[in-house]
C-alpha cells in the first residue's frame, strides 16, 4: 500500500505545484493588466478611469513623505495634472516602468520598480503639492516605486503607493 500511494502523492503535489504556478503567472498577468490601464488613463488624464482603479481606502506617499489620501490626492495630484493634460497644457513625453517586480500574497501583492518620467508644461509645487501650469517647465527623473494591490470581488486594485526618489552615490566614487 505504501509503494503505490507515494507515487501518487508525488502526482498529486506535482499537480499541486503547477496549478499554483499557472494562477500566479494568472494573477501577475492581471496586475500588469491593471497597471498598463493605469499608465494609458495617466497619460490621458482619465480620473475615472483611475478612481476604478484604486480602492476607496488608497494611501499614498509621495516622495516628500506626505501622505495622501484617496481624495486628497485627487484633489492635489491627479486632477490638476488631468486637467492640464485634458486642455493640452501638459503632456507626458516619457512615462515607462521599468525593473518591475511582483511578489504575490493570496489576495495582496506588492510590486517595486522604477518609473522614468518625461514631461513639458507644468511644474510640480511642493509646498502646495499639486501642479502648476508653466509653458516653460519640463521634468524628468527616474522614481522607484512601491505599489500595493489587493483582490477584491475578483479584480486587482491598488490600495497603497509610496514614490522615492534615488540618492545619487557620493561623487568619486
Amino acid at each position: 500500500m505504501r509503494i503505490v500511494l507515494a507515487p501518487v502523492l508525488l502526482i498529486v503535489f506535482v499537480c499541486t505545484i503547477a496549478v499554483i504556478s499557472q494562477a500566479s503567472g494568472s494573477a501577475k498577468s492581471e496586475i500588469q493588466s491593471v497597471m498598463a490601464e493605469a499608465r494609458n488613463a495617466s497619460l490621458e488624464g482619465d480620473s475615472a478611469k483611475i478612481a476604478a482603479l484604486i480602492t476607496d481606502d488608497y494611501l499614498q506617499t509621495d516622495i516628500s513623505g506626505h501622505v495622501q489620501d484617496k481624495a486628497t490626492w485627487f484633489k492635489e495630484y491627479f486632477n490638476p495634472i488631468a486637467e492640464l493634460i485634458k486642455t493640452g497644457k501638459f503632456r507626458w513625453v516619457v512615462y515607462e516602468r521599468k525593473d518591475v517586480q511582483i511578489r504575490l500574497h493570496g489576495d495582496s501583492a506588492v510590486v517595486i520598480g522604477a518609473l522614468e518620467a518625461k514631461g513639458s508644461g507644468a511644474r510640480w509645487d511642493p509646498p502646495t503639492h499639486t501642479w502648476v501650469a508653466d509653458p516653460n517647465a519640463t521634468l524628468s527623473g527616474t522614481f522607484r516605486f512601491t505599489q500595493v494591490y489587493v483582490r477584491r470581488d475578483g479584480k486587482w486594485l491598488l490600495t497603497a503607493l509610496q514614490n522615492a526618489v534615488p540618492v545619487s552615490p557620493p561623487a568619486g566614487k
